[in-house]
């Protein structure tokens, strides 16, 4: 019984200790930010909230506007976009 107890309280001290550095790293990344609306996930890129998951959100993507029932996607800035399309600020 002696054993089990030390055992626990290994893992509970060794546990305490990862999750503080666990946290810091979580939030230390640049991850996109995803929320649900309405049933459906949006990405925060840059400020708006484009429908849909996108993980490769950097400096180089921007939200745009796709006339024509294509609606708000996020693509990288360089990207060659059909008439009549806006660049969301």
């Amino acid at each position: 019984m002696k054993l089990l107890k030390t055992k626990l309280a290994v893992l509970l001290a060794t546990s305490c200790l990862m999750v503080p550095s666990v946290i810091s790293a979580a939030t230390e990344t640049d991850a996109p930010y995803y929320t649900y609306q309405n049933g459906v996930v949006h990405t925060l890129v840059h400020g708006v909230l484009v429908p849909g998951r996108y993980t490769n959100v950097d400096e180089d993507t921007v939200a745009v506007y796709i006339p024509g029932g294509v609606g708000i996607i996020a693509v990288d800035k360089d990207a060659v976009l059909p008439w009549g399309s806006t660049i969301l600020e």
